[in-house]
């Protein structure tokens, strides 16, 4: 999975250095091109429009109705360690401010921290005061309570009619609201997979010192953990396909999945819903800013019966976080 856009991009170049100097190597990387023309649309909307997958377009007549905007972002704890441990601690004001004051209708975050006797963490009422008086939390078994609370969050300038959780581990699991906008009602799904806990910073400073039997050993535990994420994801993908198949409403889907375009999750879920990147974004929209850092692991998966992404971008500008914000305008659909 981590692999796919080096290992194409690596091919392009390779088809295009032989073309020129060496052409009957060009076939080579030229079939590996080939081979990978299904992750061609997922890797970058450049190509969107050559890639239009007719079961997921709505084939009939719709009218525009209201729009909104959707902001999903992994905020880190609002880096509630780093400040407390004085480490840069004022990147922690700056992601709480940043977090709050985004201009986006719906907020749908992912590592929520609120803690309310540490008075720059009691960050509820900050986003209430904000504009966004209406919200819902995940309650995981680590921390059932807003008083001390981590976890996932939905903040709406839109009432809520209607909510559930469910919990996968820890503070990842599953949360969903039902807003009502004006005449419509429609379902936001935020979700947060369990990270594999890679740890390639550990398998660079093994190379770099040139331990080959650490490296080894670093290797081995990049699989073991991969495979486990693989196992626990595709459990998860059930209980958040069960959840779109019960809404009465027009669904999106939307947090950090933890997945690239290339893996089982985002292929499931691209089979019934659109990918908002894909239909409006722009670039690449790697969303991830650590080690690996060339990968898209945060979506926004919507309806296209229900919806029209109108645009989609990827705050890379902004740095508070390990995950960029994405944002996407969505028109709802009446049909």
């Amino acid at each position: 999975m981590l692999s796919v856009p080096v290992l194409m991009l690596l091919h392009l170049l390779f088809f295009c250095w032989f073309l020129f100097f060496n052409r009957s190597r060009a076939w080579l990387s030229g079939v590996a091109l080939l081979l990978s023309f299904p992750f061609w649309a997922r890797t970058s909307p450049i190509l969107r429009t050559f890639f239009q997958n007719s079961a997921n377009q709505a084939n009939f007549e719709s009218k525009p109705g209201n729009t909104f905007t959707l902001m999903s972002y992994n905020v880190l704890s609002f880096d509630v360690l780093g400040h407390l441990d004085n480490i840069e601690p004022q990147n922690a004001l700056h992601l709480i401010e940043w977090a709050k004051t985004a201009d986006a209708d719906v907020k749908c975050l992912e590592e929520f921290y609120n803690h309310h006797t540490r008075p720059k963490f009691d960050i509820i009422p900050q986003f209430q005061k904000a504009g966004y008086r209406h919200y819902t939390l995940l309650h995981p078994a680590i921390a059932t309570n807003e008083e001390n609370f981590i976890g996932l969050a939905i903040f709406s300038k839109y009432p809520i009619v209607g909510r559930g959780e469910q919990e996968f581990e820890n503070q990842n699991g599953m949360l969903w609201a039902d807003l009502k906008i004006k005449n419509d009602t429609i379902r936001i799904i935020n979700v947060h997979l369990r990270s594999y806990v890679l740890r390639l910073e550990n398998l660079k400073h093994a190379y770099q010192k040139r331990d080959y039997k650490d490296s080894k050993e670093q290797v081995r535990g990049v699989f073991s953990r991969l495979k486990y994420g693989f196992e626990h994801h595709a459990t998860e993908l059930k209980a958040i396909e069960a959840c779109i198949d019960s809404s009465p409403y027009p669904v999106i889907v939307c947090g950090d999945f933890n997945e690239t375009p290339y893996s089982y999750v985002y292929g499931r879920l691209r089979q019934r819903l659109n990918n908002a990147f894909e239909d409006a974004g722009s670039g690449l929209g790697f969303s991830y800013r650590n080690m690996p850092n060339f990968i898209r692991i945060d979506n926004h998966f919507y309806d296209p019966k229900g919806f029209k992404a109108q645009w989609f971008e990827t705050r890379r500008d902004v740095r508070h976080s390990d995950h960029f914000p994405i944002i996407a305008k969505y028109q709802i659909l009446n049909n």
